[in-house]
């Protein structure tokens, strides 16, 4: 049981692996999410049942492996990792603590295959081979998410030494399989010119293949050390050792939650992220909470996006429109797609901000044969600013797609996940499936006409957008003469209002202008008050005993903010929000979610509600029943 690399031979290539930098993209913002894109993205494509759990976990100092633990597993690695020229920039100091990660998945097959083979055999699928034995090469099938047979590099290149070790139990074999891996530059040590592959293992009788240990005491002992849970369970337990510092339980789960909220949301992924006394499950029910725990600049956009997902992956169904098929050998886009009897209740819709789905068929054309296929957009006008689509292809997000037109004010998810069309677009993916590329050397030349699917699936929000001409329909500023904080588009002519809203003209807020309501004299009135609203006697005599209905939201500059409330942007019995130490002549009936129901005992009463995000605008509605 060793570490060992080949000596090179005479006129050998000097050879300088590059494939980590694959994942070096503008579009991956830390190793912790390349790391976590390609690692589940190669899980999903091993499942064996309904769903796939993952387990990161992520050693802090206490974890670390000491003196004698890193002798038993890296002294003969020393000369090569101080040799000139092997592509490490830091190593660290023999006696330092060794940091690492774990990354197990569970509900997969494992690594397959006969780890005797030495060499590729097209149409031989051996898992084994292609994650210790070769670069570049995949054994993985076109409806596969993954292509290019480099994904395992984000785990050397999340290595300080460049290393992984990899421990699995296959569902057709029980006994456990632990091998290691290193991949350097071409370097020289004590003479002779090694090649930069490296192996952990048991060589063979001529030594010239290196085989996975299987002894039972050494397998009990590497997972001791690495705090592996796999105890038995078919599936794949890899190990960094010397992990990057930049990878953190806080990017990790960042990673987790933007680039797979889709599987996890259909109840297909599971992920759970430990390190030392730290647990975090991210599952369809903690996935909000998990988001709101975290910090970054785009929660909010998310907490929508998966609330439009959410809405998708459930109800979509019930009000799905069916456009016609895109049936032409060159697909592209006609208006004609949008059946005539349907335009006017998808403008309704559209204008009202309600949540909409469009199933989208299309005809798949390659070389040999067609196939019919589909995809899926959902879409609402939320007023959000960006108006950049999300694309997700067999649950991962496509990250960087270029040229998707945006449409600022509209939400919108594209799915694909029907195999033909998926199978194209997974295609002509890079490396890093981050974007969709007409020149991917898997994807050029095998379908005709290729690019102009990309440009269709791309560029369907924009075209939908603009065939039902998305222009707001003129509000009627008496609709809801007890609403605080209605949305004006431009309304100078209208008299003030007894608190001031701020006027918008594009994405710019100009001087505030005081604007007032004509309406009948209510028995209340709503004040603006900060952070909250208050609700106290209005003009008009009030007759006891009085039921107001309340509903509350986070205004929008699109569409009725009720309709997109969400829990996870508050709740009326949950802190913060706080409305008991106020209350005078009130009765409350009933709380839930946004809507408070109460009962109103006393002429001289007050409801004050406090606690709202102060950044951003509330949207009140009061609704008032008198009691027989």
């Amino acid at each position: 049981m060793k570490w060992s690399f080949r000596i090179q031979k005479p006129g050998e290539i000097t050879r300088d692996p590059i494939v980590g930098e694959f994942f070096s993209t503008e579009a991956i913002e830390n190793p912790a999410e390349a790391l976590v894109r390609e690692g589940i993205q190669n899980a999903l494509d091993a499942k064996t049942g309904d769903s796939v759990r993952i387990r990161i976990f992520l050693s802090n100092e206490s974890y670390s492996l000491d003196g004698n633990q890193i002798s038993l597993w890296f002294d003969n690695l020393r000369d090569h990792l101080g040799a000139k020229g092997n592509g490490l920039r830091e190593v660290p100091p023999k006696n330092a603590p060794c940091p690492y990660l774990v990354f197990e998945d569970f509900g997969t097959t494992g690594l397959q295959g006969d780890i005797h083979q030495p060499f590729d055999e097209p149409g031989n699928n051996n898992s084994f081979f292609y994650f210790f034995r070769a670069e570049g090469r995949s054994g993985k099938s076109e409806t596969d998410r993954g292509r290019w047979g480099i994904g395992k590099h984000v785990f050397p290149r999340s290595s300080q030494i460049s290393t992984y070790f990899g421990f699995t139990v296959r569902s057709d074999d029980p006994v456990p399989l632990l091998m290691g891996h290193i991949i350097l530059k071409s370097h020289k040590v004590n003479g002779d010119n090694y090649a930069p592959d490296g192996y952990f293992g048991e060589p063979n009788h001529n030594n010239d293949l290196i085989l996975p240990i299987q002894d039972q005491k050494t397998l009990d002992r590497f997972r001791r050390d690495f705090h592996l849970s796999r105890n038995g369970e078919p599936g794949l337990s890899i190990v960094v050792p010397y992990v990057d510092p930049e990878i953190t339980h806080q990017h990790l789960k960042m990673a987790v939650v933007s680039d797979y909220f889709y599987p996890i949301l259909k109840g297909e992924l599971i992920v759970d992220v430990d390190g030392g006394n730290q647990h975090t499950r991210i599952d369809a029910n903690t996935l909000l909470d998990v988001v709101n725990s975290l910090d970054f600049k785009e929660k909010e956009n998310l907490i929508s996006f998966i609330g439009l997902a959410d809405w998708a992956i459930h109800h979509s169904f019930e009000v799905e429109y069916r456009l016609k098929p895109c049936t032409f050998d060159i697909p592209a886009w006609s208006d004609d797609l949008i059946p005539e009897e349907m335009i006017y209740n998808m403008k309704s819709d559209l204008d009202a901000g309600e949540n909409m789905a469009f199933h989208v068929g299309i005809k798949v054309r390659e070389r040999t044969k067609s196939t019919m296929s589909y995809f899926t957009v959902y879409l609402c006008q939320d007023g959000y600013k960006s108006g950049r689509p999300i694309f997700v292809r067999d649950g991962i997000i496509i990250s960087d797609i270029r040229g998707a037109p945006r449409t600022p004010g509209v939400r919108s998810i594209v799915v694909v996940e029907d195999k033909p069309l998926a199978t194209l677009l997974g295609d002509s993916e890079n490396p890093a499936h981050t974007q969709w590329q007409k020149d991917s050397s898997n994807f050029k030349n095998k379908y005709p006409n290729g690019k102009n699917y990309i440009e269709f699936v791309t560029k369907i929000v924009s075209n939908i957008i603009a065939a039902l001409g998305a222009q707001e329909k003129q509000k009627d500023p008496y609709l809801f003469a007890d609403i605080f904080s209605l949305p004006f588009d431009s309304m100078e002519d209208q008299p003030t209002s007894p608190f001031d809203v701020s006027q918008r003209k594009g994405d710019k807020e100009t001087k505030e202008k005081k604007l007032k309501i004509k309406t009948q004299t209510k028995p209340f009135q709503i004040s603006k008050i900060q952070g909250g609203f208050k609700i106290i006697p209005g003009p008009s005599a009030i007759v006891l005993p009085l039921q107001l209905k309340i509903l509350t939201a986070y205004d929008l500059r699109k569409g009725n903010p009720l309709s997109k409330y969400h829990p996870s942007d508050f709740r009326l019995d949950t802190s913060p929000i706080r409305y008991k130490d106020s209350l005078k002549g009130v009765d409350i009936l009933e709380v839930k979610n946004n809507q408070m129901l109460v009962q109103i005992i006393d002429p001289d009463f007050q409801l004050v509600v406090q606690g709202f995000d102060e950044k951003r605008d509330l949207f009140v509605r009061v609704e008032e029943s008198q009691n027989d």
